[in-house]
């Protein structure tokens, strides 16, 4: 998503993938022992392959829904 909103602020070439399981597979770890218990550099999944167009579609996505649950409210 920071690609999308300004990705002057995005070292891509740092990218490294972490922990590319499911979430559900990793949700009992994650709960007791934090990230780093499922992750060694911190990461949740592969950004390797991540583009500004994938960040704008997750942005646009996440805006209707809140709008979504606002006006449910």
């Amino acid at each position: 998503m920071l690609l999308a909103l300004d990705a002057s602020r995005v070292r891509a070439d740092l990218a490294q993938p972490g922990a590319t399981e499911r979430l559900p597979a990793l949700m009992g770890a994650l709960r007791s022992g934090g990230v780093r218990s499922v992750s060694a550099n911190g990461v949740l999944g592969d950004p390797t392959g991540a583009s500004a167009e994938e960040g704008c579609a997750l942005l646009d996505s996440l805006v209707t829904e809140l709008i979504e649950c606002v006006d449910e409210l």
